[in-house]
């Protein structure tokens, strides 16, 4: 049976989930005969702040991925494809101030446009022999508006290779659009790893304590957050999720508010000092190795 570790994030930036997952791909890669595979169901970059490595990994790998599995997959021999590893990802875009001077103001600009817009997304399906077909889903009204940053010499290659391609114009059809392809290209990725893999370790999205099904089929659930890293059973965990859900029905579930209504059964300390933390994972990795035994 797959072992499967869930680490989630308690910001929505820089809580540390690649690195400490890293540190438990490494540490099975190098000190077990199992064979280890990253997961990272849903990821996001932004076409702007991330054009040079966006570019690099196309080139690379024929196709939009997360830059977090890109670094995950380098600390494993596992040769599995990088669109299975991350079978969803959105790339983002920004708005071109200069180009907004009808608006009114800078000031005006900036409070308008500060979040970035969607600029296309990746779904990738997966069948038992590993072969992948993709649908991309493109926001038509800013896909090709000048008064949004885009490189179509690098978005259109890769588009001309997807199997289907869906435009959609606003929220509510992206929000459909979603729903329809989310499940299934997460399950059929996650499928194909559960039988070609010995343990998986799955990187979540954000603050999001739940991003996908697969979760629900973690043995053990990690939290983390700057200096810290919070340990949970999965029963203790998901129980607290569907409570939670039970109450807020149309709020997402975040792993804070999960840390408010369950405690974990064990809290760590992280050290800034990258060799300390090493040994602390290290010493939960093999309180894992032991478990799986």
């Amino acid at each position: 049976m797959v072992f499967i570790v869930f680490i989630g994030g308690l910001l929505e930036y820089n809580s540390g989930k690649t690195t400490i997952a890293k540190d438990m791909v490494n540490f099975f890669e190098n000190n077990s005969s199992m064979k280890v595979s990253p997961f990272k169901p849903l990821s996001g970059n932004n076409l702007f702040y991330h054009y040079e490595q966006v570019v690099e990994n196309a080139a690379r790998h024929e196709d939009f991925v997360s830059l977090d599995i890109i670094e995950l997959l380098n600390e494993t021999s596992n040769d599995i494809k990088a669109t299975i590893a991350n079978p969803v990802h959105k790339l983002n875009t920004q708005a071109i101030a200069t180009r907004f001077y009808e608006e009114g103001s800078i000031n005006t600009f900036y409070k308008k446009y500060q979040d970035s817009e969607a600029l296309l997304q990746r779904f990738s399906f997966c069948d038992s022999e590993g072969k992948q077909k993709s649908t991309y889903i493109v926001n038509e009204p800013i896909y090709k508006n000048n008064k949004f940053w885009n490189d179509e010499k690098l978005t259109e290659p890769i588009l001309k290779k997807a199997n289907e391609i869906k435009l959609f114009k606003n929220d509510p059809e992206y929000y459909s659009l979603n729903s329809k392809y989310y499940a299934d290209s997460i399950q059929t990725s996650f499928e194909y790893l559960k039988n070609s893999s010995d343990f998986i370790v799955i990187e979540g999205f954000n603050d999001s304590a739940h991003p996908a099904w697969c979760v629900r089929e973690s043995n053990l659930i990690l939290l983390l957050g700057p200096g810290s890293i919070f340990i949970y059973d999965p029963d203790v965990y998901f129980r607290a999720i569907d409570n939670y859900r039970a109450i807020n029905r149309n709020q997402p579930s975040t792993t804070n508010e999960i840390l408010k209504i369950a405690s974990p059964k064990e809290s760590l300390h992280l050290s800034i000092d990258a060799a300390e933390r090493k040994e602390t994972i290290s010493k939960l990795a093999n309180q894992i190795k032991d478990e799986i035994k």
